[in-house]
Formats: C-alpha cells, structure tokens, sequence
C-alpha cells in the first residue's frame, strides 16, 4: 500500500512515513500534479480538499475527514485496514527513501556523543545522509500510537 498526501497532511505524511509506508509529500504540489503520480506510481492519493476529491477516481482517493492526527490514523485503520503493527523508523522521515542500518562505527562522527554513547542501532537515509535512531521521542511516538490502537480496538467510531 501506498500512499500520495496533498499539503493539508504534511503530519499524517509523516506518521505513514514512521510507520514504514512509502508516502509521497510534497508541501506545494498542485492537484494535477497529485492526481497524475497517484495514477502513475499507484498510489492512494490521501486529502482534505474537497474539490480535489471529488475530481479523483473514487477508488484510489480517500478523502481525510478528520484534523487531528490520531482521527486521520484511526480513519485509515477503519477505512482501509491499515496495520499499526509494523516495524516502524524504516524509511526516511525527510524524503520517504528506505533507511539502511549503519554500524555505530560509521555514526560515530555524525552523532552527538551522548547519543553515541547511549544508542546500539543507527539507521541512515542514502538519499540526503540522514541519521536516525531511536531517542526518547520514539516514546511519545509510541504513546501515540497505543492510543490509536487502543482507539481500534475498542471500536471507536466517533471519530
């Protein structure tokens, strides 16, 4: 599965991203720019633009009902069957390329020194150099997470 979101959903785009969706962002594209890769690269063209769904096939478009993230989430999850139980942090949160693990040898120089000294895995974007790891905000992202899944679970549909 993958996805294409338009301006309004820089933050869904990342969340996908986190979650190891391969997700196409870009913050100023026009809608027929948008319409035109869905159709190409076979994506799900994600929005909150009411005109711009209504000129989409219906069956590649979903239109983003929802402003906050955790309803964005749970409306795919319900709509699509998207799954929240996937290795997250596997693609680049910037460009959307897959990360590849690095030594911490090789992230030596390109980390501060406590993260080095405090972090056993080290992920690389070969596109823009980017270096990840799993810090402390990947709990607050988890947390996140647990509550949309709790959302699911329980069967909240008052989204």
């Amino acid at each position: 599965m993958k996805f294409i979101a338009d301006c309004m959903l820089g933050k869904l785009a990342r969340w996908l991203r986190i979650l190891g969706y391969d997700t196409a962002y870009q913050t100023f594209a026009e809608d027929d720019h948008l319409l035109e890769q869905a159709r190409s690269e076979n994506r799900i063209l994600l929005t909150r633009d009411g005109p711009l769904f209504e000129r989409a096939p219906q069956d590649c478009c979903i239109h983003i009902d929802h402003n906050a993230l955790e309803d964005q989430m749970a409306q795919l999850v319900q709509t699509l069957g998207l799954t929240l139980d996937r290795e997250p942090f596997t693609r680049c949160l910037i460009c959307n390329t897959p990360l590849v693990e690095i030594t911490r040898q090789e992230a030596r120089d390109q980390v501060p020194t406590y993260v080095f000294q405090t972090q056993k895995r080290f992920f690389k974007c070969p596109t823009d150099n980017q270096i990840f790891w799993r810090g402390t905000h990947v709990d607050r992202m988890d947390e996140c997470l647990d509550r949309i899944k709790a959302r699911v679970v329980k069967g909240d549909t008052t989204l």
